[in-house]
């Protein structure tokens, strides 16, 4: 027994690298660490491995502990023409998401944290729902768009665009993982275009931001909070997001002192949430039951306006506009957003496609710009802020899609582009410190290509780290570690190679 316990001491201890050859395919965002809170566990990398014949793929997935000993090979066979679209884990189960062209319906797997098969749950598609799809979901399989979300130790919940007849909506469906169980929520206002957010869920309710448009030229959508039933799926409240003189537009749900809090930007009351600027950033407080608790609004040229360079619109000086991608409360009660810019510019590339008549090519583009964190009290009133520079990138745009702005441009962007250069944030176990990792670019004297970084809260003062990160690999992805590590994967395309390894924060 000693001699087992040093074997298996000794294996965890020297596995600090995976190499995996013979890789056919392997799309990155179908590989992720396993994490218990903010901790992590270990890691699953789901990936083509062989081909079989011409009609036959055998598919791998590899669990690891934390440092990337193998802990068990789950090895299947299916068609050519599955694709293996987005994955999840929710503290006790792993759910793979794989699309059947040929039968034309999704497969939701889902696999015990030991890498034992549990459940196996369906969709069926018609053909107008995969033509719709495949303007979002089904566009590229190396896109971001997100549709499945974790409920710890629960299931799953699956967001995605649908077409019912001449109506586009949207579709949510609950997967359990403690036991086989499913529901499906589908609006049911006909003659209606409806969009579906998922927000977050809290004490049996998942939260949904939804617009809803009276036509595909309606430029003012009704904004609405609903909540369903976690066990039923049963509606049990819409409630409109205006309370006679904002609009607010919901972007995310957090737990903020045990208390569900909606977060995101308001407008005024007639305002075009599509087209108009916002006028600040608000905290709603939202119970089970669809009521108010509380409110709060910080606009743009008042309360935010005095720690940053900003206008009435949102607009930060040489900023853009904000999206944010996290709220973070550490011990002393503080919360922070941790959010990042983009502004619109005109697109060279676009106007001269316009100009000979191409189309396909907007004549205005995305520039996403720099990290930003915005430091409040428990009460929500705004303590302080900070820009963190970076490189601007650019992201060209669809013919027509420049017509939108605000929010809904902004997620257009994050999940239809994967534009945005934040990548995850962390927090240690009692709260005292967090970690905000993002992508950049530079080009120095001893060093140009990709970086790592990594803005880093301890006990009430930042620092900022960063690591080199060019290489060859065709793709590349950084996957969070313990505190003060990350895990670089990387794919060779050409050598169908897979690898991992641990890069230590400066």
């Amino acid at each position: 027994m000693l001699l087992l316990m040093l074997f298996v001491a000794s294996a965890a201890a020297f596995a600090q690298n995976l190499a995996l050859e013979n890789v056919q395919r392997a799309t990155l965002r179908n590989s992720d660490a396993i994490r218990e809170g903010s901790e992590v566990k270990g890691y699953y990398f789901y990936y083509e491995s062989d081909r079989i014949d011409k009609r036959t793929r055998e598919f791998t997935l590899r669990i690891t502990d934390n440092n990337l000993a193998t802990l068990k090979d789950i090895k299947f066979q299916d068609t050519k023409d599955t694709r293996v679209l987005e994955s999840s884990f929710n503290g006790t189960d792993l759910i793979f998401l794989i699309f059947h062209e040929k039968e034309r319906n999704f497969e939701y797997q889902v696999y015990g944290a030991d890498g034992k098969k549990k459940f196996n749950y369906n969709r069926e598609l018609s053909k107008k729902e995969i033509k719709y799809l495949e303007l979002t979901y089904l566009a590229d399989e190396e896109d971001t768009y997100k549709g499945l979300y974790p409920i710890d130790g629960i299931g799953f919940i699956s967001n995605m665009p649908s077409r019912e007849d001449k109506d586009y909506t949207f579709q949510v469906d609950f997967f359990g993982t403690d036991k086989k169980k499913q529901w499906t929520y589908i609006p049911t206002d006909g003659g209606k275009k409806n969009m579906g957010d998922y927000l977050g869920t809290h004490n049996g309710v998942v939260y949904m931001g939804v617009l809803e448009y009276n036509s595909n030229l309606d430029q003012k959508p009704d904004s609405y909070i609903i909540g369903l039933d976690m066990a039923t799926g049963r509606q049990l409240f819409k409630k409109p997001t205006d309370n006679g003189k904002y609009r607010f537009y919901p972007s995310s749900m957090n737990v903020v002192g045990g208390k569900p809090y909606i977060f995101g930007e308001y407008f005024n009351l007639n305002a075009n949430v599509i087209k108009d600027k916002s006028s600040g950033f608000m905290f709603l407080g939202i119970d089970e039951k669809g009521k108010l608790t509380s409110e709060k609004f910080n606009s743009w040229d008042l309360e935010l306006g005095k720690f940053l360079d900003v206008s009435a619109k949102g607009r930060i000086a040489d900023f853009g506009y904000m999206y944010v991608h996290q709220i973070i409360q550490v011990a002393n009660g503080d919360v922070y957003a941790i959010g990042e810019g983009w502004k619109k510019a005109a697109s060279g590339l676009g106007i001269a496609a316009q100009a000979i008549g191409a189309g396909g090519v907007a004549a205005i583009k995305i520039k996403v710009t720099d990290m930003i964190v915005i430091q409040f009290d428990k009460d929500f009133n705004v303590k302080g802020a900070k820009v963190y520079a970076k490189r601007d990138n650019s992201i060209e745009l669809p013919q027509g899609a420049g017509l939108a702005a605000g929010p809904a441009l902004a997620k257009f962007i994050k999940y239809n582009y994967g534009g945005f250069d934040y990548v995850y944030s962390q927090v240690n176990k009692d709260r005292t410190s967090f970690a905000v990792c993002y992508a950049d670019w530079v080009k120095e004297k001893d060093y140009k290509g990709a970086t790592f970084n990594a803005i880093s809260y301890n006990d009430g003062k930042f620092s900022q780290d960063m690591i080199p990160t060019k290489s060859k690999a065709t793709s590349s992805q950084v996957l969070p570690a313990e505190q003060g590590k990350v895990l670089i994967l990387e794919y060779f395309k050409k050598e169908k190679r897979l690898s991992a390894h641990f890069e230590k924060l400066n």
